[in-house]
C-alpha cells in the first residue's frame, strides 16, 4: 500500500513537504528518477510497464503524486493511474482548474487518490469514497490506499510522526526518509479489514512494507522551499529492503 505524507504551508521555510513510499510488486519494472527525454521538464521516476509517473516534480515547482484505492470491484477506467501524475506536471492550467478537469474525467482511471501542488494551491481528487474533490487548506496530511481521512493505522502514525517533526524544528531529508523507514506492523486488530487476509494486513500496516515479491520499492522526498528552491531525493529498495539507488536533484523554480 502506497503512503503519502505532506506539509502544506505548514513550514516557517518549505510550503511543501512530502515524503512518500511507493509500494509494487518488486517484479515491476521501474526507472529511478530523473529528467525525463521525452519531457525534460519532468523530474520522477517512471513505470516502464504503462509509462505513467507515481510522484513527480516539475522544472516550474509544479508537484503531483498518486496512489491507487483498495476496492474490490474491478476497475473500469482504461488509462494507466500514472498518466495523472505525468498529465499534470505537462499541463499549463493552474492546478485547481486541472482537478476539476480530471474529477470530470474520473471514470477514464483505476481507483486513484491524486494530490496536485502549484504555488498558489494543493489539490486532491479521488474517484472513491464519499470525499472525491478538495481544495486544501495549510496543514499536515496523510494518506495511503483508502478513502479520504480514513483512519488507518498507518496513515495516522506517518501524519502524527511529520507533525512531531514539524514541531520540533527537525524537517530534514533524512529524518522523513526515517519516518518512511518504519517497519513496524500494527498490533492485531488495529489494521484494516479487508480482503487480502489479516496477515497481509499486518504486513502492508508498516510504513515501509518489505516483502518477497511486493513491498515499497521507493521513497521519496520533496522540499519547495517558499523562495521557489526544490529539492528532490529518492532511494530504491530491492525485495530485501536494501538501497538499490540514491538520487538527490535540486533546482529553482523555472
Amino acid at each position: 500500500m502506497c503512503l503519502i505524507a505532506l506539509a502544506w504551508r505548514a513550514h516557517p521555510h518549505y510550503d511543501l513537504i512530502l515524503a512518500a513510499n511507493r509500494d509494487e510488486f518488486h517484479a515491476r519494472p521501474a526507472q529511478a528518477a530523473h529528467w525525463w527525454p521525452q519531457t525534460p521538464t519532468l523530474y520522477g521516476g517512471r513505470d516502464l510497464r504503462a509509462g505513467g509517473a507515481w510522484c513527480a516534480a516539475s522544472a516550474a515547482g509544479r508537484v503531483a503524486a498518486v496512489t491507487n484505492v483498495r476496492d474490490p470491484a474491478p476497475a473500469a477506467g482504461v488509462r494507466s493511474r500514472g498518466a495523472l501524475v505525468h498529465d499534470a506536471l505537462l499541463q499549463s492550467r493552474d492546478m485547481q482548474t486541472h482537478a476539476d478537469h480530471v474529477a470530470a474525467q474520473q471514470d477514464d482511471y483505476g481507483p486513484f487518490n491524486l494530490l496536485l501542488a502549484d504555488d498558489d494551491t494543493l489539490q486532491f481528487v479521488s474517484n472513491r469514497g464519499a470525499q472525491r474533490r478538495l481544495t486544501l487548506t495549510p496543514g499536515v496530511y496523510a494518506l495511503s490506499n483508502g478513502h479520504w481521512q480514513e483512519h488507518w493505522p498507518k496513515i495516522d502514525r506517518a501524519r502524527d510522526e511529520l507533525l512531531r517533526l514539524l514541531s520540533g524544528g527537525t524537517v530534514t531529508a533524512a529524518a522523513l526518509f526515517a519516518l518512511l523507514a518504519e517497519r513496524v506492523s500494527g498490533a492485531g486488530g488495529q489494521v484494516p479489514e479487508n480482503d487480502v487476509g489479516p496477515n497481509t494486513e499486518q504486513l502492508l500496516s508498516a510504513l515501509f512494507v518489505q516483502g518477497r515479491e511486493y513491498g515499497t520499492r521507493s521513497a521519496s522526498v520533496i522540499l519547495r522551499q517558499r523562495t521557489g528552491h526544490v529539492d528532490f531525493f529518492e532511494r530504491g529498495f530491492d525485495r530485501a529492503a536494501r538501497i538499490t539507488h540514491e538520487q538527490h536533484e535540486t533546482w529553482d523554480c523555472a
